[in-house]
């Protein structure tokens, strides 16, 4: 491949990634006006932000068929298409266009973030790592233009529909880029039998499962946490969480480079969970020093995002595989992290205050170590 192709390949697989994240974290800043004008409830805005994640377990399961019908390029085109027309539903207006549109986004996500990684090991299998890190960062980085920028929006735009549909816009660039691309990507042979009975590939899930529950809860929720209970104000709790995210994309570019060049992954997993925790037992204790802990489980979680991407393909081997492992990572991920900003919400309802929901956050993500020291070790389905 040409410097030119890399370059090319890189520019499409960034920004494609930077928009897999806008949907689900433009919302959670403006949700305390969003509940207001929609007279939504704790446990039903908890609802609407566990939408896009169980989006993406429930469409994943496509992935592996659809890489095989289709050509990867052609593919990713029409999920930032999809993506790109569901975030302007948002802003027409209401609670139905909101949750429909935050629900077809999602599936658009769904589709692009399964394929992508086989889109990755199939057409640069000699830049797996580092094209990997470019994916998992610009997700990151993604999560943190949509969180700083969303209540700026809000305000310069004149309301929180115009803020959230603003963001069909980059979507829109990303449909242009990859339709621009030439097909020709497609993964052959067989389809591998269903991978239900390996205990690995069932480590792998829950780990992404796991780190996602957390990572999803915080982005729902810590806004929030930090207006109420940490004396911030609206803005500021979004910039502090725009900062979260910020600190991620180092480590969530760093962390699937070094895997794929070691043979186990598990001190990685440690630093991981012990920076994820501490950042969430910081904010616990200490909310008046919100910045610190934000850059700490910026990095655990960062890392976290980097080490659950690049785990399919380190585990799965050729194409094939990893695109089923891949679907199931999602699927099995995806559904179990939906419940986390649900049951977030319902604490949040039952205690009346803050401390239940980190609690429970931080108990999430000292669980991941669970399955993450069996998907770290060095073994392939």
């Amino acid at each position: 491949m040409t410097g030119r192709a890399a370059l090319g390949a890189l520019a499409a697989v960034v920004l494609l990634g930077l928009n897999l994240r806008t949907g689900v974290a433009s919302l959670p800043p403006l949700l305390d006006d969003v509940r207001a004008d929609l007279r939504l409830s704790g446990t039903a805005a908890g609802v609407l932000t566990a939408l896009p994640v169980l989006a993406f377990g429930t469409f994943a399961p496509f992935v592996p068929r659809l890489v095989r019908r289709l050509a990867i390029e052609r593919l990713l085109a029409l999920c930032a298409a999809v993506t790109c027309a569901a975030l302007a539903l948002r802003g027409a207006g209401g609670t139905p266009a909101l949750y429909a549109g935050t629900l077809l986004a999602g599936a658009g996500v769904a589709i692009a973030q399964g394929a992508l990684p086989v889109y990755i090991r199939t057409a640069h299998a000699g830049s797996t790592g580092p094209l990997t890190g470019a994916f998992s960062m610009s997700l990151t980085l993604g999560a943190a233009l949509a969180a700083a920028l969303a209540v700026p929006l809000a305000d310069g735009l004149g309301s929180w529909e115009a803020s959230l549909a603003a963001w069909s816009l980059p979507a829109l660039a990303a449909a242009l880029v990859w339709s621009a691309r030439t097909p020709g990507t497609r993964v052959s042979g067989p389809m591998p039998p269903p991978l239900r009975r390996h205990r690995l590939a069932w480590a792998v899930a829950l780990y992404f499962g796991i780190q996602s529950m957390a990572f999803y809860i915080g982005l729902a929720w810590l806004p929030s946490f930090l207006a109420d209970d940490g004396g911030y104000s609206e803005r500021a709790a979004g910039l502090l969480q725009a900062l979260g995210a910020l600190v991620q994309i180092p480590a969530a570019f760093v962390v699937p480079v070094l895997a794929t060049r070691r043979r186990r992954q598990g001190p990685l997993l440690a630093a991981i969970v012990t920076l994820s925790a501490i950042g969430g037992l910081g904010l616990l204790a200490a909310a008046g020093a919100a910045p610190l802990w934000m850059i700490v489980l910026g990095l655990g979680q960062g890392g976290a995002v980097g080490l659950a991407l690049i785990l399919p393909v380190l585990r799965g081997g050729e194409p094939g595989t990893v695109a089923t492992l891949t679907a199931m990572t999602l699927t099995v991920g995806y559904l179990t992290a939906a419940a986390g900003p649900w049951i977030a919400g319902v604490l949040h309802d039952l205690s009346g205050g803050w401390a239940a929901t980190l609690v429970f956050m931080i108990a999430v993500t000292l669980a991941q170590a669970v399955p993450g020291v069996l998907a770290t070790r060095d073994r392939r389905i």
